[in-house]
C-alpha cells in the first residue's frame, strides 16, 4: 500500500495557518480568505483545518514561542486524526 500522507498536514499547508486568515464575504452566507483561498461558512461552522462542516466543537492550541487558542470546530476526518496523533504540526485539541 503507498504512503498516505496526512490529512491535516494537507490541509495545514495549503491554507493559511488556522486563525490567521483574511476572510471577506464571497456571498450572502459564505467567507473566502483572500490569501489562500479557504471559504469559510458564515458563523463558523466549517472545521478550523480544512474546508468541510465542521462537527466537533473544540479550542485548539499552538505553541511557537507564544501559546495560541483557537476555539472552534472540526471535522470527523482531521478530530480523528489528532486522536490518533495528540500534535500536528505544532497543534493539538487543548483540554
Amino acid at each position: 500500500m503507498p504512503y498516505q500522507g496526512s490529512w491535516v498536514e494537507h490541509w495545514l499547508e495549503r491554507y493559511c495557518e488556522p486563525g490567521r486568515h483574511d476572510f471577506r464575504a464571497k456571498s450572502a452566507d459564505v467567507l473566502a480568505c483572500t490569501r489562500c483561498g479557504k471559504e469559510e461558512l458564515i458563523g463558523g461552522a466549517t472545521c478550523l483545518i480544512c474546508g468541510i462542516p465542521g462537527e466537533h466543537t473544540l479550542v485548539l492550541r499552538h505553541s511557537n514561542g507564544g501559546e495560541r487558542f483557537l476555539g472552534g470546530r472540526l471535522c470527523g476526518p482531521c478530530r480523528d486524526e489528532f486522536n490518533e496523533r495528540d500534535v500536528i504540526d505544532g497543534w493539538w485539541i487543548a483540554g
